[in-house]
């Protein structure tokens, strides 16, 4: 099982990255987690707001919890879970904790990346990672099917059975290895 951290800036769009990597890696077991980085604040009292929540608890939307729910749905071998995780900081240091602490094997942030700042102590995440130490997925290469696999299921035949004689009192369903036995009458 991989864990592999995704930057995301809680917007619908964003819960693309987790379709193309579950396409990417199909067949592997993820824990997907959904990364965004805030700056430390200056006093103890802006970690929390007056209600005490988080800073982003007013950033995911039910759309967003939605589309983490419909890809979850949507690879069902592939993804196993789907977790929102924030730090306080901008470093390396802080992100190489972080990445221990979580336990992450790859990090998506493909070329075509673009950060959005969605709070006013939003960071830029991409600096971090390249100095994390984690491998990084930068574009999306689709498992290419085989030809066998491509190929739709064979229609499936009729069964056939052989002729009953006195010698052969039984018949072989031939696509299965389980015989058919066919009893005589008898009066």
């Amino acid at each position: 099982m991989r864990n592999v951290l995704i930057p995301t800036d809680f917007s619908v769009a964003s819960i693309e990255l987790v379709d193309k990597t579950a396409q990417t890696l199909e067949g592997e077991s993820l824990n997907i987690i959904l990364f965004h980085a805030f700056e430390i604040p200056f006093f103890v009292s802006d970690v929390f707001d007056l209600r005490g929540k988080l800073p982003y608890a007013e950033l995911v939307t039910e759309p967003f919890r939605n589309a983490c729910k419909r890809a979850k749905l949507q690879y069902p071998k592939t993804i196993r879970s789907i977790v929102i995780r924030h730090q306080y900081g901008s470093t390396a240091a802080v992100f190489r904790n972080f990445v221990d602490a979580n336990d992450i094997d790859l990090i998506v942030c493909p070329d075509f990346f673009v950060f959005q700042s969605v709070h006013t102590g939003s960071v830029n995440p991409v600096a971090m990672f390249q100095k994390g130490g984690v491998p990084m997925m930068k574009e999306f290469k689709l498992k290419r099917k085989t030809a066998e696999e491509s190929a739709s299921k064979p229609a499936v035949a009729e069964p056939r059975f052989e002729e009953y004689t006195k010698e052969k009192n039984y018949a072989v369903k031939e696509e299965h290895p389980v015989p058919v036995h066919i009893r005589q009458n008898t009066v």
